[in-house]
């Protein structure tokens, strides 16, 4: 199963939380390049006023994986064995799953 790969970076900001900036740094590029297959945090800053955190910027880097099957679709039993694993299971919720 031939695999393509692409990264593609984007910075994401918010004023409440960086789980916040990274949500909204994975909606844009949902919006204008597709769904990213993966995400890594690359930097992850704040800007502080009066002693207070008043804004969060979040640089990700994204992978697009285009999986092939011999048909020529996408197969999403390729994307989630390959970032879940065999025989893994999640006890609890992520921190913008419980969010959401």
């Amino acid at each position: 199963m031939p695999v393509d790969s692409t990264t593609r970076q984007i910075t994401g900001t918010s004023d409440i939380s960086v789980d916040d900036a990274i949500s909204r740094a994975l909606s844009v590029a949902r919006d204008g390049l597709g769904e990213p297959d993966w995400f890594d945090v690359v930097t992850a800053r704040g800007f502080i006023s009066n002693g207070q955190v008043t804004h969060y910027q979040v640089t990700l880097n994204l992978g697009y994986e285009n999986a092939r099957q011999s048909d020529g679709m996408c197969s999403d039993e390729y994307y989630f064995r390959r970032a879940c694993g065999t025989g893994r299971s999640f006890s609890g919720w992520h921190t913008i799953e419980a969010r959401l």
